[in-house]
């Protein structure tokens, strides 16, 4: 039993972790696989810049990737395509995303059908018994032309389906819409797909596998939809990422963006176990959160490291599990093998849990900040508050850690007031990283937006106009298929008539983000703060005594009780309210929801006397 398992564009020119790791399970009960990156042969001859466009620039809900291979699956050139550029040149903003543009869509597609017309030719596809698409985002049309060519040509080669496009209705309604297909796995594959392959060997029927859909007598046909998910997350094997790095050598491309072996050390979410973030479509099935031990995480970054010489690692966890800060960190730390990691996390994390994750090689986050407004987090159930975000953006800057993250508006209940907040935030903050943008916030399938809209003020949701440019296919088909929605407001609202400040306050701190920064130097008995950003009131502002020890304490956000509970301050609120203003009218200080966070970035080791030891202390705890 022989297993071919295909990458098609437009996925990221990377490992793929999910097919890589079936590989592995295959060995383990005898069956050779083996991964196709045809998404790797496709960016080579279009190049790299079409295809980054495409794979990296354009908005998922574009699905700029499916309408360049709509017409091989098709065989039809309408309508259709002069209506998806109309709208394209329309709904997705070229002015923000020059290399993402209509040039770039047409070099894709002028080469996608004789692209797989090769693909047909040159790959071997009898010899393989099982042949896997693996489809997430804009790989599904790639993914079904190539298929059908590929059932046409060699109908005895059994076609299989999976990945985050086939998840549950998704990939039952795929199953249904394209009989060329004859199986799909929905959800995680980690046990029903190694079952299906072991059926398919014995010639066993596999009617009792969970997550598995067939056909039988031309209609779709499953046992259930949510196939049994692995909780010992210790049993999994490490991923077979051979065949990509040998695939790699063939190609002229460079690593992507933010490279880095893809890892997983945990799945699900623990934060939307007790608190479902609302626009979040994560986890359609699988929101439990289960882990890998810190000893497990430690043996496979030894076993990728030994085995593919690399040193970089992309952890493709939901959210980073808090016990790793008592023995994976530890332990990294200890052994000094100098990885460099990425992890996504939650915003609320301390100065000496970001200083522990710098120290074990944690070089980025995706600390999913959102927003910079309370009220608007609250909306969103994000579960931090606007200066925690703003905190975590102060530390990343001292600490050395690159925090990745952007800006989301159009939460229904949310205030114009809330934005013009957020727009005097901003100005204060162009020393920090910026938001790699700002964008209205997207309906996708499983978000409470999503199966709980009409409580949380979204109504009419449908699928995004978009599928029906690009898909062939009755409108019930499509809302079944279709993981991205378009929506209205309950209340009628056009979020575009307020965001218009905060986008333009967003585009002059990316502008003005190259300054020498708004650092402090504490010396001991005297705190200088230097403000070399644009329109900075004071250049120079040396603190001592009181005012220095409140500053210092203020490292962390603080309420004015705290601060009003120094031994420096004894109560005195009349006197260090006025200072406070200050410092919030030269912007080195940032008042919300009452309370104070100083914004200067400390340079070199605080002084441990007075207050600010105690500030320290605090932080760490």
């Amino acid at each position: 039993m022989n297993v071919l398992f295909v990458v098609m564009p437009f996925g990221s020119i990377r490992p793929n972790i999910g097919v890589s790791l079936l590989k592995s399970h295959l060995a383990r009960i005898g069956v050779v696989g083996k991964v196709l990156y045809l998404n790797m042969r496709y960016a080579h001859l279009v190049g790299a810049t079409p295809y980054d466009a495409i794979s990296e620039n354009s908005l998922p809900q574009s699905l700029a990737g499916d309408w360049v291979f709509r017409s091989c699956l098709y065989r039809a050139q309408d309508s259709a395509d002069d209506n998806y550029l109309a709208e394209f040149e329309e709904r997705f903003s070229i002015a923000d995303n020059p290399e993402f543009s209509r040039r770039s869509l047409e070099d894709c597609r002028a080469i996608a059908d004789s692209f797989l017309r090769d693909c047909l030719d040159e790959v071997d596809w009898q010899s393989y018994d099982v042949v896997g698409f693996t489809s997430t985002f804009a790989q599904h049309v790639a993914s079904l032309a190539l298929a059908k060519l590929v059932k046409d040509h060699h109908p005895k080669v059994r076609v299989v389906f999976g990945g985050a496009n086939c998840e549950s209705t998704m990939g039952l309604q795929t199953h249904r819409s394209f009989p060329f297909i004859d199986f799909v796995c929905s959800g995680e594959g980690d046990r029903s797909f190694p079952q299906l392959v072991e059926a398919l060997r014995a010639d066993r029927p596999v009617d009792s596998i969970g997550g598995i859909i067939w056909r039988r007598h031309g209609n779709s046909c499953f046992a259930s939809l949510t196939p049994q998910s692995e909780t010992d997350m210790d049993t999994l094997p490490t991923p077979d990422y051979s065949d990509y790095f040998e695939q790699f050598k063939q190609f002229d491309l460079s690593p992507p963006n933010g490279g880095g072996v893809p890892m997983e050390s945990s799945r699900g979410c623990w934060w939307g176990q007790k608190h479902h973030c609302t626009f979040c479509g994560l986890n359609g099935g699988t929101m439990a959160f289960r882990s890998k031990s810190g000893r497990r995480v430690m043996e496979e970054l030894g076993e990728l490291c030994e085995r593919y010489r690399q040193r970089e690692f992309a952890m493709v966890d939901n959210i980073f599990d808090m016990k790793y800060f008592r023995d994976l960190l530890p332990t990294l730390q200890k052994r000094q093998i100098k990885l460099t990691l990425f992890y996504e996390t939650k915003a609320n994390l301390t100065k000496c849990q970001l200083r522990n994750m710098k120290d074990a090689g944690v070089e980025a986050i995706q600390p999913g900040i959102e927003s910079l407004n309370s009220n608007v987090l609250r909306l969103m159930r994000k579960g931090t508050t606007a200066l925690q975000n703003i905190q975590l953006l102060k530390w990343c800057k001292e600490i050395g850690i690159v925090p990745h993250w952007n800006l989301l508006y159009g939460f229904p209940g949310e205030l114009s007031s809330d934005y013009e907040e957020m727009t005097r935030t901003i100005r204060a903050l162009h020393h920090l990283q910026p938001p790699s943008g700002i964008a209205r916030i997207r309906l996708d399938r499983y978000s409470p937006n999503f199966f709980d809209g009409a409580n949380l003020g979204l109504i009419r949701i449908r699928p995004d106009r978009a599928y029906s440019f690009v898909y062939a296919l009755p409108d019930r088909d499509i809302a079944e298929i279709a993981y991205f929605f378009d929506y209205d407001y309950a209340d009628g609202r056009v979020p575009e008539t307020y965001i218009g400040p905060a986008r333009e306050a967003v585009v002059q701190w990316q502008t003005n983000h190259p300054n020498r920064g708004l650092h402090c130097v504490d010396h001991g008995d005297r705190l200088a703060i230097w403000d070399f950003r644009p329109h900075a009131a004071r250049m120079v502002t040396v603190l001592s005594s009181r005012d220095r020890a409140v500053y210092l304490y203020c490292d962390q956000h603080r309420s004015l009780q705290q601060i009003l509970a120094l031994p420096e301050v004894d109560d005195q609120a009349s006197s260090v309210v006025p200072v406070l203003s200050e410092w919030i009218g030269n912007r080195i200080m940032i008042g919300l929801d009452g309370q104070y966070l100083a914004l200067a970035v400390q340079v070199g080791t605080p002084a441990t006397s007075g207050s600010a030891q105690g500030a320290e202390v605090l932080q760490t705890e």
